[in-house]
């Protein structure tokens, strides 16, 4: 659905996009993380045809989009990263004018989206909070009924419970074929949620995989409490359990999969377990250190 060839964005002397390589599929949540000034936001709007990519290739749904903009418009909802609305205009106001550019936009659902996240429908956007905002620009994208949603920090100010929300609305678009693209510094949403991940610095991809790619190169462990103090020579032993503690905490570093690892304990006398596994986090501040030490 979305396919960048060595797409290059150049402000005068100063290159931002470097030569990027990106293929997102349909039905599928596509992460897109990296620090502030990677290229991100002015990754999305190349996508857009807001602004005209310096050389590269973008398709859109199979088709060219450096040349016809509006090709990829039709075919894409943008929920941007600022929430600088018109501000005279009220929430259903925005609403309506927002999917008027969506031949197939669902206005019934963009109504009932703004009533379940607790949106003032009738009040004027100058009197919406930041989060307000943030979900009245999520309900006009997924409302739009576009092929491709691009989002850029969609979960920005939202409460734990609305970003529950907004994650299960997500998958569901997901399921039904959408391809949603979703840019963010939240790595933790982007663990959670997402199918695939692409790290970007400087205008250049690091990498690219799925999650449980990316997570299965980092170090894997678990913490145990027992019952009772335990030996080095009662624990299960292989080649692929590490241990390390004593008396009745002790750390597991293990290679393979989490169930291979507590099926090895199944026979012992353990009080608690927590997943000390390296998150997306780790991996990220370790990835863009090597980077830069580079």
């Amino acid at each position: 659905m979305i396919r960048t060839e060595n797409l290059r964005k150049d402000y005068g002397a100063k290159p931002v996009l470097q030569g990027v390589d990106l293929h997102v599929h349909a039905g599928e949540i596509f992460g897109f993380v990296g620090p502030n000034g990677a290229g991100k936001t002015t990754f999305l709007k190349c996508l857009l045809g807001i602004v005209r990519p310096t050389s590269g290739t973008i398709e859109i749904a199979g088709q060219e989009a450096v040349g016809q903009p509006l090709l990829a418009r039709q075919r894409c909802a943008y929920a941007p990263g600022e929430t600088a609305l018109y501000e005279q205009q009220t929430g259903i106001g925005f609403l309506k004018f927002s999917l008027a550019f969506h031949l197939h936009a669902d206005a019934k659902q963009g109504r009932q989206l703004m009533e379940e996240f607790e949106l003032p429908l009738y009040q004027k956007v100058r009197e919406y909070s930041h989060g307000m905002r943030r979900k009245l620009l999520l309900a006009q994208a997924i409302a739009s009924n576009a092929d491709i949603l691009l989002l850029d920090e969609p979960m920005e100010g939202l409460d734990p419970e609305a970003r529950r929300r907004v994650s299960d609305i997500l998958r569901k678009e997901a399921h039904a074929g959408k391809t949603v693209f979703y840019s963010s510094h939240d790595l933790s949403s982007v663990e959670r949620i997402c199918d695939r991940v692409a790290f970007l610095n400087h205008g250049k991809i690091l990498e690219c995989a799925s999650i449980s790619e990316v997570l299965s190169k980092t170090s894997r462990a678990i913490q145990l409490i027992f019952n009772r103090a335990m030996t080095l020579e009662e624990l299960p032993r292989a080649a692929t359990l590490h241990w390390a503690g004593g008396e009745t905490r002790w750390s597991l570093n293990y290679e393979g999969t989490l169930a291979d690892a507590l099926f090895s304990l199944k026979d012992l006398p353990v009080l608690s377990v927590r997943d000390a596994s390296t998150s997306l986090e780790e991996v990220f501040a370790a990835l863009y250190t090597e980077e830069g030490a580079e």
